[in-house]
C-alpha cells in the first residue's frame, strides 16, 4: 500500500502544516534509479520510511513545516511516478486577550523599590511581537475612580499581527490622574467577552488576566461582593469556551490574594474553585452582606435572582473542591527577564487541538486504523476521548492526554502519517 508522510514542525502554531498526499500512485517494483528511493522516511522531513514512493520527504522546511516531494519514484523521471496532490491540516489560530489592572497600586513601588506597570509593560509587548503572526492578541488595561467614569477601559479587538496597535494603546498608558484608580474586574468582563466574540475568532480563546490584587467595583465596599462577582463571571466565561489564565504581580500578593486568584485560576480553567472567603464565612453570609450592593445582585438574571435562603442561589460563584488546582502564575516583576520568558511559555502552551483538512479533499472514515499522528516522535493512540480522532471527513482532534502533550511549550513538531487509500480528492 503506497502511503504519504508529512511533518508538521513549528515553534508554536506555524500555519504550513503540510501533508503530501500520493493519489493514483503506480505500482512499483521498490528498485532505486534515477531519483527515486526505497524509503519515503530518509530525509530530514519525513516521518518514517514505508516504501517505494520515490524521494518523499528527501528535505523539509523548518520554518513553514512544509515537506518538499519529487515524483520521480522507482526509477522513472520527474513527473512519471505518483501523482501529487498538496494539502493542509491547518490549526485553529487562538485568541489571548491580555487584561492588565491599571490600578493605583501596580504604580506603586514595591519591597524591592520596583514599580510593577513598566517591566510588565515591556515583557508583553515583547511577547505579543514575537508571536503576533501565529496568535490572535487582543489587549486591554482596565481601572476606574470614585465619582468618575468606572470603569476606564483602554482596549484593542484581538487580531493576527497585532504588535503595533497594541503598543500605540498601551504605551502611553501610566497611572490615572485626579482621582482614585480601582480595581473594576468584573465591570472589565463584558467588554473584554464583546471583543473576543467578534467576528473571525474562532479558534480557542483565552484571557490572559494580570493584577496585583483583589476586585472592587470602585466603591471600596465589602471585598467579598466582587471577589464573588469575578469569579461568577470567570465561571461564566469559561462554560462559554472563554478561558482565563491568572498572573499575580507583586511580592505579596500570594500572601494576602492567594485564596481570590487560586478561586479565579480554577475557574477560569473549567475547575471547581475552593471559596475564597474563609473558613469562617459561609455562602449565605455573603449574601446577606451583598443583596444590598447594585453593582453584585444585578449580576443575578431576573429569572433567578439570588435567594439568601436558599442553597445554590446564595452566590454568583459556585464554589467545591478540585481533585487538582490551575497554576497562578506569579513572577517576580523584578526580574524582568524572568517575568517575560513566563509570559511567553504560558502563551506558547495555547496551542490548538483541532486541524482543519485544506483544499478538496477528504478523508475516509473507515479506513483511520490505517493512519498515524506522532507528537515528538511519540505516536498517539487512534481514540474517541485520549488520542487523535476524526470528528468529521475534515476536521482531525487531539484529545485527553494527547491534547495536553501538544499544548506543552516543550512540543513542537506534529506527524501526520495517513495512507494513500484514506485520501478522497472532492
Amino acid at each position: 500500500m503506497r502511503r504519504f508522510s508529512a511533518r508538521r514542525l513549528s515553534g508554536l502554531l506555524s500555519l504550513g502544516a503540510a501533508l503530501v498526499a500520493a493519489a493514483s500512485c503506480s505500482a512499483g517494483s521498490g528498485e532505486t534509479g534515477g531519483g527515486g528511493r526505497n524509503t519515503a522516511g530518509s530525509g530530514p522531513g519525513a516521518s518514517g520510511g514505508f516504501g517505494n514512493i520515490g524521494n518523499v520527504g528527501n528535505t523539509g522546511n523548518a520554518a513553514t513545516g512544509n515537506i518538499a516531494v519529487g515524483n520521480g519514484g522507482n526509477g522513472m523521471p520527474p513527473g512519471t511516478g505518483c501523482q501529487q496532490i498538496t494539502v493542509k491540516f491547518d490549526p485553529k489560530i487562538p485568541t489571548v486577550f491580555v487584561l492588565v489592572d491599571r490600578s493605583d497600586s501596580m504604580f506603586t513601588p514595591n519591597a524591592q523599590q520596583v514599580v510593577t506597570w513598566e517591566p510588565l509593560k515591556a515583557g508583553v509587548l515583547d511577547v505579543v511581537k514575537e508571536l503576533e503572526g501565529q496568535v490572535r492578541f487582543g489587549f486591554g488595561a482596565f481601572t476606574g475612580q470614585q465619582g468618575g467614569m468606572c470603569p476606564i477601559f483602554e482596549s484593542i479587538a484581538p487580531a493576527l499581527n497585532n504588535s503595533s496597535a497594541i503598543s500605540t494603546v498601551y504605551q502611553p498608558l501610566g497611572r490615572v490622574t485626579g482621582a482614585a484608580g480601582e480595581t473594576p474586574v468584573m465591570l472589565a468582563l463584558p467588554l473584554v467577552k464583546g471583543l473576543l466574540d467578534q467576528a473571525g475568532n474562532d479558534g480557542d480563546k483565552y484571557i490572559l488576566f494580570v493584577t496585583d490584587g483583589e476586585p472592587d467595583f470602585c466603591d471600596n465596599g465589602d471585598s467579598k461582593c466582587p471577589i464573588d462577582a469575578v469569579v461568577g463571571g470567570v465561571q461564566q466565561l469559561a462554560a462559554e469556551g472563554i478561558h482565563t489564565i491568572v498572573f499575580g504581580l507583586g511580592t505579596s500578593i500570594i500572601a494576602n490574594s492567594g485564596a481570590f486568584l487560586q478561586s479565579v485560576a480554577n475557574a477560569g480553567a473549567g475547575l471547581p474553585p475552593a471559596s475564597p472567603f474563609g473558613a469562617m464565612t459561609k455562602e449565605q453570609d455573603v449574601c446577606y452582606a451583598c443583596q444590598g450592593i447594585a453593582a453584585w445582585s444585578s449580576l443575578f438574571p431576573a429569572t433567578a435572582p439570588h435567594d439568601c435562603a436558599t442553597p445554590g442561589k446564595q452566590t454568583r460563584g459556585t464554589y467545591g473542591t478540585a481533585a487538582t488546582n490551575a497554576t497562578v502564575y506569579a513572577p517576580d516583576p523584578a526580574d524582568q527577564k524572568k517575568l517575560r520568558d513566563e509570559i511567553a511559555s504560558v502563551v506558547k502552551g495555547i496551542k490548538s487541538c483541532v486541524f482543519d483538512l485544506g483544499g478538496d479533499i477528504t478523508v475516509n472514515l473507515d479506513l483511520l486504523d490505517q493512519a498515524k499522528v506522532a507528537i515528538e516522535g511519540t505516536q498517539i493512540p487512534l481514540a474517541q476521548d485520549n488520542g487523535w480522532r476524526m470528528n468529521n471527513t475534515t476536521q482531525l482532534e487531539l484529545v485527553g492526554s494527547a491534547c495536553s502533550t501538544w499544548k506543552d511549550p516543550a512540543s513542537s513538531t506534529i506527524d501526520f502519517d495517513f495512507p494513500c487509500d484514506i485520501i478522497i480528492p472532492k
